[in-house]
């Protein structure tokens, strides 16, 4: 195991630079390697590429393999929803229907254009987050670039959610799922988090939290702190744990108080 403190180092002038293909192959066996090669020559439309590829493809292989309808998903989806918060569709006004089914009609129109949609939320999303682990970057006292910082995340983001992306390609290949399983998936069907393991008549804000105990995000924590300390100046992934950490507290408390106001039970 190489010292996480040797990755601040510069490497010799005689390496032979790490080419962006070969990184997304290292991020799994060498993610050291890696992220000091990005703070070297950040690079991060490779795996952005990739994890484009991904989204595409496994939105258009779920659509011609588990053929779901659309509108049948969107609206049990709603009346489930309606459930966790004691309701039923009968007790909506006619109006509330009518908003409904607007959204359900919404939804199933959207579907047409799902690849796309995904490839665009996720650029979206790692750009985002690494702008977000920059702020925290600065505030911590590091020193990086923000294209430094964009080219950890593209990889950590690519590691985590390829590995996500082709375990649920498996899954739903062998056992494709019905209109409730594609509902209580929310958009994984990969066990690898506590609320899977949970009865759901524990409140909605504990089952929120733990939605966010997943291997996947644990992971994630690991590769950014790495990652963040490879290419800051003389900082630690311990130091920089901190960052990758709190924002993921963030997003457990923005969970609960979302369970809290929507009052699911």
């Amino acid at each position: 195991m190489p010292d996480p403190n040797d990755l601040n180092e510069t490497p010799p002038a005689d390496a032979a630079p790490m080419s962006d293909w070969r990184r997304l192959a290292e991020i799994f066996f060498s993610p050291s390697a890696v992220f000091a090669a990005a703070r070297q020559k950040p690079s991060f439309l490779a795996p952005m590429l990739a994890m484009a590829v991904l989204a595409a493809g496994f939105s258009i292989f779920f659509a011609f393999w588990v053929k779901a309808d659309p509108q049948e998903v969107a609206r049990r989806a709603i009346e489930r929803q309606l459930e966790l918060q004691g309701k039923r569709w009968n007790d909506l006004s006619d109006a509330e229907q009518r908003q409904f089914e607007q959204g359900i009609a919404l939804s199933a129109g959207l579907q047409r254009f799902a690849p796309a949609v995904g490839v665009v939320a996720g650029v979206a999303f790692t750009l985002a987050l690494a702008g977000l682990h920059y702020l925290g970057l600065l505030l911590a006292g590091g020193q990086a670039r923000f294209a430094q910082v964009l080219s950890v995340t593209a990889y950590a983001t690519y590691a985590t959610d390829g590995v996500k992306y082709v375990l649920n390609w498996l899954v739903v290949l062998l056992r494709p799922p019905d209109v409730e399983q594609l509902i209580k998936a929310r958009g994984s069907f990969v066990v690898s988090n506590l609320a899977a393991f949970l009865p759901e008549s524990l409140p909605a804000w504990a089952l929120a939290v733990a939605s966010w105990v997943d291997a996947f995000s644990i992971w994630f924590i690991a590769l950014m702190a790495l990652g963040l300390a490879a290419i800051a100046y003389k900082k630690t992934p311990r130091q920089m744990v901190v960052i990758p950490a709190g924002l993921w507290l963030l997003g457990v408390l923005g969970s609960v108080i979302l369970a809290l106001a929507t009052g699911a039970k």
